[in-house]
Parts: C-alpha cells; sequence; structure tokens
C-alpha cells in the first residue's frame, strides 16, 4: 500500500489529499521492478508527498531527505559549471541503487522521484519508469 503524507504547503501541492489514487497508482508501477525496494514522489524540499517501501530497513521519511539534500546538491553544482539543472542522478553502491529524477525546476510545480532498488535490479527499467511518469504527475498535480 502507498503511504501518502499529508502537510501544509505553502507551494503549489495544497490539493494533495485529493490525489491519493492517483499518485499511488504511479508509484505503484514501479513495484514491478526487477530488484524494487522503495520510491517517493517528494517536493523539491524532500517533503514526502507520497511513499512505498517493501523493505522494513528503508525508512523513507529519513533517506529521502538525505538523498534529497544531494540531487538539490548536484542540481546548485551543475548550474555553477553552465549545465542547466541536474534532471536524474544515480547513486551506485554494492547493495543497491537509488535513481532520482527531477520534474525540472521552470515549471509549475517542481517535484522530485526517487526509486531504490537491489543492487541487481533493473536499473534501466526504474529510470524508463520515472522519465515515463513525470509527465502525467505533473499533468495531474497542476
Amino acid at each position: 500500500m502507498v503511504k501518502l503524507d499529508r502537510f501544509r504547503a505553502q507551494d503549489t501541492y495544497e490539493h494533495i489529499d485529493q490525489e491519493e489514487e492517483f499518485l499511488g497508482g504511479h508509484l505503484a508501477r514501479l513495484h514491478s521492478v526487477k530488484g524494487y525496494k522503495a520510491s517517493a514522489l517528494m517536493t523539491f524540499k524532500g517533503e514526502l508527498l507520497a511513499s512505498h517501501s517493501s523493505d522494513t530497513q528503508i525508512d523513507l521519511r529519513e533517506v529521502g531527505k538525505v538523498f534529497n539534500d544531494i540531487f538539490r546538491t548536484a542540481h546548485e553544482v551543475a548550474e555553477k559549471i553552465g549545465f542547466n539543472c541536474c534532471q536524474e542522478i544515480v547513486i551506485n553502491t554494492p547493495k543497491g541503487i537509488v535513481v532520482m529524477r527531477c520534474s525540472g525546476i521552470e515549471v509549475l510545480i517542481h517535484f522530485h522521484l526517487m526509486v531504490v532498488i537491489a543492487a541487481d535490479g533493473n536499473l534501466a527499467l526504474s529510470k524508463m519508469e520515472l522519465e515515463k511518469m513525470t509527465g502525467p504527475i505533473m499533468a495531474g498535480l497542476s
């Protein structure tokens, strides 16, 4: 079951309560990816909008913030050297992989998607699914 976190945001996420089924359906698409462990949809500030974890070791409320900070730092550094913002980041470790994807910084709703998979999980499919769901999530939250 996808867990949704509610909060009073000052950005454009006020109607998130109405989006439970919509957001859960998108994260559920990732559950069938080989090696799937967890996924999340966050504001660009790292606040969880929706999350799911099939691994009790992964607390997305805690680790999501840390990975989001790493991603935001990558945004800043990429811009400092003349690149545009970071669209995606992949963190490979011996036991797992974290993929984060950005909706874009110059869009109506700037959000980040994250998926955590096992080291032998299907990285290519994870990345493709994140890319495919970014547009529909943006449209649904707008």
